[in-house]
């Protein structure tokens, strides 16, 4: 079997982790002076372990909102004859100072900070202790004008000392500062970020061109003398030379300076050009290029120049230029994903990486490549998705994540962030003038993540505000006269939230539901679907016996009887009031106590309803269970409802038989419609569907089985 990109499930080590920093005081660790976390004294734990439990620990605090910080959580590190800490990523602005202090006795080899705000000055001290150690050193902040960062490094501060230093990001760095003189002390050098730095002299890099395998220049201005030096650097294997703006830009990037890049430099596997403007054409012509949808094929390139590699790029970077719309891009598309995912982690919080990366997910995940992700990797996708709409209002991030999302199975795709997404996607809904597209699409994404899952689902879901923000939506959009998707949807998903759970039918009721219903079936009468959905919600919450007394007003009851004559829909309006009211008559004559209309011309109604169906109608309808219907066979104080209850069952296991057949038999339905044949209340017409629901579903039950004995 091949395996799919991210196709490896998550290690014993990082359960074992994640458990351990949720159980902290009952593991590894116990309550000091003051109630302060101290490590058991007879925990001895390898680096390995402890790099792990520090990583887990910043990726916890920002995937899982249930997860709190401990105060002291590093102060478990400052013993290194304890603990041992090698590779490091640390993340915004939950590490301060004191954080890195108390990790300082520690041999860090690797040290990532990524948005670490609250690091001042008094952290470069910190740093130089890890000197002798360190490999690797790396800070990304998005915003480049605030914080500690490599722009505030003091002018006297050197890398002296640190002999084993080979990656260094110094993204940032104040223009003031020579680069070339506060690198020069790092002979060990692999990999080099100098986002945003000013280069006046670049010829200063080919000191490593012998070393040198990943060099990152976003945002840099490149100039002859600079594209000069790179096509020196012989050993580079990733190469960014990306912009985030071509107006900002007076460099133009040549069919001729690409050539040079990839004859050149023949160790890349990952190249960004991102944000440049191409001087002259370097695609090839759509009569000598393959008709066809866009390509990863290996061997192939629309793009002259690339079409001199001797194998596919991991990642090629062809974003805001007019390369990116090409037939045959040679790179392999898998990593791309991986490549987005990781971006979109180390940059949560700049605005133009997740704007284009939100829409790059997007693309990537669309049915067309899903036969090529793992679960495992379409869950990162998810993870860094909900980050993105956690961090960011902006109206395009918002539209970008909703859209993604729609490009998962939902709701089996979406469960193990269940709580989390419903929380961010009501949260979109909240404000009363929201951008209607994304509107539409978290109303959609809502609907759908409240159908086909457990009641205890719905009534969590339902605790979170989801009724009252449905009819807020609703109330907001019969104040502008408009019935379009957002309407319809809100309707169909308090339809679904309310199957079969008698709190949020409460809640649905409480919220002046009924008003709204009412005032839209007067301002929209010939809404059809609107209609259906209005009718099977009130079929939910007429299935609650407690509710239904709410329901037996003159006003609501005449309402009823009079949409049994609707033919919207087929017959589906006409079927679920039928519904509505067959649920009322079910508590007998002596709850009626209006006058008008009669309890006894509404089920002559009924009755001439039911009779004007057709039974081999095809629905629109998908009941998860008939408990609710088959409470209304055994019983004689309304035979009317049990025929409606005994012709529902009678069209859908007919027209459906090998879905609700075997729902019927499972939930005793057959036993129930044996007692409609011994009633002598039950009328003659209801019998004879009883028996045929009887013989249609004992056949296809035994159809069923001797077929899997068959093929046994």
């Amino acid at each position: 079997m091949v395996s799919k990109a991210g196709d490896d499930p998550d290690s014993l080590m990082s359960l074992c982790s994640v458990f351990c920093l949720k159980n902290l005081r009952r593991t590894m660790c116990f309550s000091g002076e003051q109630n302060r976390l101290q490590l058991r004294p007879d925990v001895f734990l390898p680096g390995e372990i402890c790099d792990r439990l520090v990583n887990e620990y910043m990726d916890l605090l920002h995937t899982d909102s249930d997860f709190e910080p401990q105060d002291g959580f590093f102060q478990l590190f400052s013993d290194p004859r304890s603990t041992r800490l090698t590779r490091l990523q640390l993340r915004e602005d939950l590490v301060r100072d004191r954080d890195l202090e108390a990790i300082g006795k520690q041999d860090l080899m690797e040290l990532h900070l990524t948005c670490c705000n609250r690091l001042t000055a008094r952290s470069l001290q910190t740093l130089c202790s890890f000197k002798h150690s360190l490999r690797s050193l790396s800070e990304d902040e998005e915003d480049l004008e605030e914080h500690l960062q490599w722009h505030t490094v003091d002018l006297d501060f050197s890398f002296q000392g640190f002999n084993r230093l080979r990656l260094l990001n110094l993204g940032g760095l104040r223009a003031e500062l020579d680069v070339e003189t506060l690198l020069r002390p790092l002979p060990a050098l692999t990999s080099l970020d100098l986002s945003s730095v000013h280069l006046p002299r670049p010829a200063f890099l080919t000191q490593w061109s012998e070393r040198l395998a990943s060099l990152v220049l976003y945002n840099v201005e490149l100039t002859e003398e600079l594209i000069h030096t790179l096509l020196q650097m012989s050993r580079l294997r990733h190469l960014d030379i990306s912009r985030e703006n071509q107006r900002t830009s007076k460099f133009k990037m040549t069919r001729k300076i690409l050539s040079s890049i990839v004859q050149s430099l023949v160790d890349l596997v990952s190249l960004d050009i991102s944000g440049h403007i191409m001087l002259d054409n370097c695609t090839v012509p759509a009569f000598e290029d393959v008709v066809g949808r866009p390509s990863i094929e290996l061997c192939k390139s629309s793009i002259y120049p690339f079409q001199e590699l001797k194998r596919p790029l991991q990642f090629l970077g062809l974003y805001n230029t007019t390369l990116c719309n090409v037939t045959h891009i040679p790179a392999v598309f898998a990593v791309c994903l991986q490549l987005v995912i990781t971006a979109l982690k180390t940059h949560k919080y700049d605005k133009s990486i997740q704007v284009t990366g939100s829409a790059a997910l997007f693309y990537l995940t669309n049915t067309e490549y899903r036969s090529d992700q793992s679960v495992r990797l379409r869950r990162q996708v998810i993870q860094v998705v909900l980050n993105g709409m956690e961090h960011y209002q902006e109206v395009t991030v918002q539209r970008n994540c909703c859209l993604t999302l729609c490009n998962f199975s939902i709701p089996e795709e979406l469960e193990f962030q269940y709580h989390r997404v419903n929380l961010l996607l009501l949260k979109i809904l909240e404000p009363a003038r929201q951008d209607e597209s994304i509107q539409r699409i978290a109303v959609h994404l809502c609907n759908a993540l409240v159908c086909q899952v457990d009641n205890d689902h719905k009534e969590a879901v339902g605790k979170m505000g989801f009724v009252k923000t449905m009819l807020n939506l609703i109330q907001k959009k019969l104040q502008d006269r408009m019935c379009d998707q957002v309407m319809e949807f809100s309707w169909s998903a308090l339809w679904n939230i309310t199957d079969e759970t008698p709190d949020n039918c409460q809640m649905f009721l409480e919220c002046n539901g009924m008003n709204l219903f009412l005032d839209c079936l007067k301002e929209f009468p010939d809404k059809q679907e609107l209609h259906r959905n209005m009718l099977g919600l009130l079929g939910n919450v007429a299935e609650v016996k407690a509710l239904r007394p709410q329901l037996l007003t003159k006003q609501f009851i005449t309402v009823f009887s009079e949409l049994l004559d609707s033919k919207a829909d087929g017959i589906e309006v006409s079927y679920n009031a039928c519904g509505v009211l067959s649920h009322i008559m079910f508590d007998g004559p002596e709850v009626w106590t209006m006058e008008e209309p009669r309890r006894t011309h509404v089920m002559d109604k009924m009755w001439a309803a039911i009779q004007s169906w057709d039974v081999s109608s095809r629905r629109n309808i998908n009941y998860r269970s008939f408990e609710p219907m088959l409470r209304l066979l055994p019983q004689s104080g309304a035979p009317v409802s049990q025929h409606w209850a005994t012709w529902a069952l009678y069209n859908l296991v007919s027209v459906y038989p090998g879905k609700y057949c075997p729902l019927l038999i499972k939930e005793g339905g057959v036993i129930l419609l044996q007692k409609v044949l011994e009633l002598e209340s039950s009328h003659q017409e209801t019998k004879d569907m009883a028996r045929e629901v009887t013989i249609i579903t004992i056949c296809t039950s035994f159809k069923h089985r001797y077929m899997l004995r068959f093929f046994k």
